[in-house]
């Protein structure tokens, strides 16, 4: 299966449904990656983060030049990384970003600092606006699922699994293979 490049119009559409990736940050020797939630909107990612004092989160963004985020899903498998600075959204900004963010941020209601009371987090909005972006997808698949394979080989590969004896085994999968047809190229 090989990879194909996503168009510009691909890459916004599924940064816009997507709502979680991966935020990586540095501080010029260590990385750090951590899920977040997101909201894309016209080139610019937002986040809503919730830290405390000394946050090991909010340490890197303070040190970080160039954020990365990766978002991918797998049904189809696709992935987009983008890149570009990362700042706190200015004051005057602060309802556009809060606008996209509640329009397709993922937002969790549970606390995500466990050993910290909510009163004691702080929440600050930042975005990455984006410099680079690009994007991937792999064809669909056209493999058999098992529902649609034979029954004559579902009860071959059945008895793989269950038969102890390696000869056993290869010989219920070589019956398998045999009375499975290839799939039809399309």
């Amino acid at each position: 299966m090989t990879a194909e490049e996503m168009d510009l119009e691909e890459m916004t559409a599924f940064l816009r449904d997507a709502n979680t990736g991966v935020l990586s940050l540095t501080n010029g020797s260590e990385t750090y990656a951590v899920p977040e939630s997101f909201a894309y909107d016209d080139g610019t990612i937002y986040f809503q983060f919730a830290n405390r004092d000394g946050s090991h989160k909010m340490s890197f963004v303070g040190t970080t030049d160039v954020a990365t985020v990766t978002v991918f899903a797998e049904n189809p498998a696709r992935s987009v990384i983008a890149r570009g600075p990362i700042e706190r959204v200015p004051e005057h900004e602060t309802l556009e970003a809060t606008s996209a963010l509640a329009e397709n941020a993922s937002i969790p209601t549970l606390n995500v600092v466990p050993d910290v009371s909510v009163d004691e987090l702080s929440f600050e909005l930042y975005r990455v606006d984006l410099e680079f972006v690009t994007g991937r997808r792999f064809p669909e698949s056209r493999s058999q699922t098992v529902t649609e394979l034979p029954d004559i080989c579902i009860g071959h590969l059945e008895d793989a699994l269950r038969d102890d004896d390696p000869a056993e085994k290869d010989y219920h999968i070589r019956q398998a293979m045999q009375a499975c047809s290839p799939l039809p190229d399309d």
